[in-house]
């Protein structure tokens, strides 16, 4: 599949080399972007230290997911943590239910309604994401670790189903290099390609469902799926806030115009 890793175990494993942003090419196995590498199998971390060549891997994920499943060492490589979310920023949530929602062991369903009942779901989850301190302060790391990669090296960032907190990342490197609504959003909604024998299975046990129609689509976005709706939101949020996605990129993550033409130099090609 266009945009697929060599890889064979690391699930929804791609790269934005190969999109064409104003003439230009994004450099082939440069950006890669996955889900979790808990269950990296040996052959496919030999592929990213050996083929790859990854040189930062940044992890998304909470700090209580990382305990629960870690990520291995990659040889060549620094792992940094930048969590989106964390506990703390939930309150009222109930430490056991949060344990419970960080579980991969536990049921899909169980898990999304309670992250829905902790209010760690909706339609606005980008949004949240974006505008969080927390938020704003790991894409800024994550922009400084694209900055310093070596031109060497790859740089392999994730989350744990490598859609969300990865594909927000991923809007905002597109973004600042220049690509257009239309490609972010090819690349956002590409996961549902990347994931569609495990989509198909759930849709298919769904079609027997009484759950409701907002039920089922909870159901799919738990189990793999994307919806343009959470990123057009996003999209549309940072536009009417900053202006757009550049605003933004350019004022909380302080990625200016220098910046920016080290980016398009580091990852572009003719």
């Amino acid at each position: 599949m266009e945009h697929a890793l060599r890889t064979t175990g690391i699930i929804n494993a791609r790269q934005l080399g190969g999109y064409m942003i104003s003439g230009k090419r994004i450099k082939d196995d440069r950006l890669l972007r996955t889900a979790s590498l808990a269950r990296l199998l040996p052959k496919d971390k030999e592929i990213l230290e050996s083929y790859y060549r990854v040189g930062i891997v940044c992890d998304f994920r909470m700090s209580i997911e990382r305990e629960q499943m870690k990520d291995p060492e990659l040889s060549g490589a620094s792992n940094v943590f930048l969590s989106i979310m964390e506990a703390e920023d939930f309150p009222d949530a109930d430490p056991e239910m949060l344990k419970i929602v960080a579980d991969p062991n536990t049921d899909r369903m169980v898990l999304l309604k309670n992250a829905m009942d902790m209010g760690m779901l909706s339609e606005n989850l980008y949004v949240d994401f974006l505008l969080s301190e927390r938020g704003k302060a790991s894409y800024r790391k994550f922009f400084e670790c694209l900055l310093e990669l070596p031109e060497d090296k790859a740089i392999l960032w994730h989350c744990t189903d490598g859609k969300d907190r990865t594909g927000v990342a991923s809007m905002l490197l597109l973004a600042a290099l220049g690509a257009d609504r239309e490609l972010i959003l090819t690349d956002y909604l590409l996961t549902n390609r990347f994931n569609e024998k495990r989509l198909s299975a759930v849709k298919a046990s769904l079609e027997k469902s009484p759950m409701s129609p907002e039920m089922k689509e909870v159901a799919l976005f738990g189990a793999g799926a994307v919806f343009e709706k959470y990123m057009t939101n996003a999209l549309d949020a940072l536009n009417e806030k900053y202006g757009s996605p550049m605003g933004y990129i350019a004022k909380e993550l302080r990625i200016g115009d220098s910046e920016r033409a080290d980016l398009c130099r580091k990852y572009l090609e003719e």
